[in-house]
């Protein structure tokens, strides 16, 4: 069974964070996020939520993303809800960016492709991160337009990622039932309960579950690495949380993608 976190951010404008909205169901969905996880077995290893998410868990460096407390490079899986950046249009050269509304941890953005770097050495030239599988269920982290600019850099072990590509008028919505039904899909549930929600792998859970309450236009984006493309496109078909692969070298990426 895997090690798991979640970092969950439903309060910004009263945290002080001025241009972004309140989203209340990010608290709640990572809470049923764990509930799915736990009952099969996987283990908690933090649940931050609000201020207590701090930008700086989702940069690269040991007291950043290997944070002991909280940093996304600790566990083997990672999810995310909160705000993320649409742009209108993106364009091949648009940064993706996780946006939290911390108590510390500043600044609250990261800029995915020059900030983020999953499972890559800590920098004592020791510790290295443990994430396989990062699941962002945010606005636009994962521009299909950019994802080769953005996103080729972060996977230093990373297996696969999940996200949404989108524009300021395509975007994701508040939403509990998005986040519970990617974990029910995922966490290969005992029985009886896996009658209703057989184990799918991730690629084909995001397909299904990650266009639950998006605007037309956005797209669920699932992107794996591999060591070449035959290893690459298996992963991103097939791959499972509790598969217990070998780290891919990041040799080749690939993708697919599902559109309201």
């Amino acid at each position: 069974m895997a090690v798991y976190s979640t970092g969950c951010v439903s309060i910004y404008v009263a945290n002080g964070c001025a241009g972004f909205a309140d989203i209340p169901m990010s608290v709640p969905e990572g809470a049923m996020f764990r509930t799915w996880y736990s009952f099969a077995g996987h283990q908690l290893f933090s649940s931050w939520d609000n201020g207590d998410v701090f930008g700086s868990d989702f940069r690269d460096g040991p007291n950043n993303d290997l944070e002991p407390n909280g940093g996304s490079d600790i566990p083997d899986i990672y999810y995310y809800s909160g705000h993320g950046t649409c742009q209108n249009s993106p364009a091949a050269t648009s940064p993706d960016f996780i946006n939290v509304c911390g108590n510390f941890g500043d600044p609250d953005g990261t800029n995915i492709g020059t900030q983020s770097r999953w499972g890559s050495l800590g920098g004592d030239g020791d510790a290295r991160g443990n994430l396989k599988f990062l699941f962002l269920d945010a606005s636009c982290p994962m521009d299909l337009v950019s994802i080769e600019n953005t996103w080729f850099p972060v996977f230093q072990g990373l297996h696969m990622a999940v996200g949404h590509s989108g524009t300021t008028t395509s975007d994701t919505l508040d939403s509990v039932d998005r986040g519970t039904q990617f974990a029910a899909w995922t966490a290969e549930l005992p029985f009886p309960l896996n009658q209703f929600y057989p184990q799918l792998s991730i690629g084909d859970a995001w397909m299904i579950a990650g266009v639950t309450d998006i605007q037309r236009g956005c797209c669920a984006v699932a992107l794996a690495a591999g060591n070449d493309r035959n290893d690459a496109i298996d992963r991103r078909e097939n791959e499972r949380v509790n598969d217990n692969r070998p780290d891919p070298s990041p040799n080749w990426f690939a993708w697919k993608w599902m559109c309201a």
